[in-house]
């Protein structure tokens, strides 16, 4: 269950769970690193903690989905 249509079936408890667990893996850290991490993604980018999951688990590589938030900010702003 990793491609975006499949993950927007998920509740925003089960997102947060599923990309902290790709952040623990990339990153070799542990679940409250991981979820640090994932905290600060959204803050940084004051993006909803499940939408910055969302897009974790979307290209299974939480730099990937930073960059792609990023320069979905930069197009708006």
């Amino acid at each position: 269950m990793t491609d975006t249509a499949n993950s927007r079936q998920l509740s925003p408890n089960d997102l947060i769970e599923q990309a902290k667990g790709i952040i623990m893996r990339r990153f070799d850290v542990d679940a409250a690193e991981g979820l640090k991490v994932l905290r600060r993604m959204s803050q940084d980018t004051k993006t909803q903690m499940c939408v910055v999951a969302e897009q974790i688990i979307s290209y299974n590589d939480p730099v990937q989905a930073l960059r792609r938030i990023e320069a979905d900010a930069i197009s708006f702003g």
